[in-house]
């Protein structure tokens, strides 16, 4: 890494902490959080949870990163506050259109930056939107300029050494617009995203991106946003050398009842958990039942944990993005004679138009009724 690089403490995998909404989130066993150096939580999180500790949290005048602490979760570790407004835009489009519902709910950079100074976080995001590949010329100028605004507006409550800037676009010309005018205000770390509209477009375009912002960026910290299928957690941090990926895949697929192993997954009917040795698996067996809350704990810890693992140690049999798509397609093919309804390695883009918390009531529901674990 460069000099600059060094200089920040974030870890290779980030998973999203749903803190402010989840209660789970601030009881042991997560509360501890051993498994990353670094979380993240958004402000769209904030304003959609109707939790009494967060409210007195606020009232204490504590940072929420203080209330944290004070439940049990490590100080030195690692705290980022992103907007979140990819995924209510997602649900919005996504979910709410499908049902005829119109979602009543905005946030303004106002609202964003007044949940980043309250939140005690080390690092900040600057809101940013997300430039399609789709887009005209005139809707991708219009956004690069707004973009642009949102960081100077930061500027004024955030310093530039904790902000992390997104460079947005597909073409040579607008990435190195943005990244020329973050240079210039000071910014070193750096994040790409719209990669998950990117990857569903185009993935030879999306392969493009990232070798060359890589290249643009290769003295500063370079995050990803989005994470479409486990298996590119490889490709983006050990073959392109990205520093740093966030993503909820890992709560979606505990969520659905899915087992990771390296970036493969599998029914957890299919699981043989003693052969794992992490926290999550030492408290699994065949005979709980799959739907309960402690079953879904430490299978998300199992999770996280393998991820990590991958985060950190390469492996060698996952390929490009685009041998990673073939991989996914064969796995599909083959697993067709599968009763579960859900395949493994399906894209996570079909499930971020619901929350983590929907997503984990959902299954609950499903399980209702169920006398016979799912993995036995």
């Amino acid at each position: 890494m460069g000099v600059i690089r060094e200089r920040y403490k974030l870890s290779r995998l980030i998973p999203k902490n749903h803190f402010c909404s989840m209660p789970i989130f601030r009881e042991e066993p997560l509360i501890s959080w051993p498994f990353t150096d670094t979380v993240l939580f958004t402000a769209y999180d904030v304003y959609r949870s109707n939790d009494f500790w967060l409210d007195n949290v606020i009232k204490s005048g504590q940072t929420l990163k203080e209330g944290l602490v004070e439940l049990g979760f490590p100080k030195e570790k690692t705290l980022v506050a992103d907007t979140g407004v990819f995924e209510l835009e997602a649900k919005k489009a996504g979910l709410a259109r499908d049902l005829g519902i119109d979602v009543d709910f905005e946030m303004s950079n106002e609202q964003i930056f007044e949940v980043y100074e309250l939140s005690g976080a080390d690092y900040y995001v600057a809101p940013d939107l997300i430039v399609l590949a789709t887009d005209s010329t005139e809707v991708v100028s219009k956004k690069v300029d707004t973009i642009k605004q949102n960081l100077v507006d930061l500027l004024n409550y955030i310093p530039a050494s904790k902000i992390i800037a997104v460079i947005q676009g597909h073409t040579k010309v607008v990435i190195d617009d943005l990244y020329d005018f973050y240079m210039q205000q000071g910014i070193s770390c750096f994040a790409i995203g719209g990669v998950i509209p990117l990857y569903h477009h185009s993935k030879d375009l999306l392969e493009k991106v990232l070798k060359y912002v890589r290249e643009l960026a290769k003295s500063q910290w370079l995050h990803v946003f989005g994470l479409p299928i486990i298996a590119l957690l490889n490709y983006y941090l050990h073959d392109i050398n990205i520093d740093s990926v966030d993503t909820s895949a890992l709560l979606y697929l505990s969520a659905r009842r899915q087992y990771l192993v390296s970036s493969r997954t599998q029914p957890v009917r299919e699981a043989i958990f003693k052969r794992c040795e992490c926290l999550g698996c030492r408290n699994l067996s065949p005979e709980m039942a799959s739907y309960s809350q402690e079953f879904f704990i430490n299978l998300y810890i199992h999770n996280l944990s393998e991820a990590a693992k991958l985060a950190i140690r390469p492996n060698p049999n996952v390929g490009t993005i685009i041998d990673s798509r073939m991989k996914v397609d064969k796995i599909k093919q083959h697993s067709k004679k599968e009763k579960t309804p859900r395949q493994e390695y399906e894209p996570i883009e079909k499930t971020t138009w619901l929350t983590a918390e929907e997503v984990i009531k959902m299954q609950r529901k499903e399980g209702v009724g169920k006398t016979t674990p799912e993995n036995e």
